[in-house]
């Protein structure tokens, strides 16, 4: 009966409030209790270029886990975009994992690319983060895809789990 009392007179002191701050609570409420907006592995894609438009070549990989890598050139380096889906493991599938990395590509068309500091949708990295030692990621490039060797930056930078390496195919034509 306590119980029934005191909701009663929470009830009608919310009546009391003016409709301006019952909305507002009432919207803040709602938003609270919303969740997030949650990015599948199926969603796992890098931004393009936001000047120009789309990357330089864009790549997609389907095992072990979804994932799609951007190269976009930047002077005499290339930036490599990654994001790629947890491993499926049920219950126990790692988040998305969003990566960049910058580096120069050798006559043998393999770009060693370092992570660098960025904010993305999904991951933010910091100078700090990265510290003095920054994993470097092989990327192999031929004229039907790329092969991904991860230097530790998945381990390091996503969750357990997430795993970059592999084979990803061209989309579109090789320019």
């Amino acid at each position: 009966m306590r119980l029934l009392s005191i909701a009663a007179v929470g009830l009608f002191s919310l009546a009391g409030c003016s409709p301006s701050s019952a909305e507002s609570a009432s919207t803040e409420t709602t938003e609270a209790s919303q969740p997030p907006a949650l990015t599948t592995s199926q969603d796992a894609k890098p931004k393009a270029k936001s000047a120009a438009g789309a990357p330089d070549a864009l790549f997609e990989r389907a095992e072990p886990a979804r994932a799609t890598l951007a190269l976009n050139k930047e002077g005499s380096v290339w930036r490599v975009s990654l994001r790629a889906g947890g491993v499926p493991n049920g219950a126990a599938t790692a988040a998305d994992c969003e990566l960049q990395a910058i580096g120069p590509q050798d006559a043998d068309g393999v770009i060693a690319a370092r992570v660098v500091p960025f904010e993305g949708e999904l991951n933010d990295i910091t100078a700090a983060d990265i510290g003095a030692n920054p994993p470097v990621i092989q990327v192999r490039v031929g004229p039907e895809g790329i092969f991904v060797e991860d230097g530790g930056a998945a381990g390091r930078f996503c969750g357990m789990g997430s795993d970059i390496d592999g084979f990803y195919r061209r989309l579109g034509s090789a320019d």
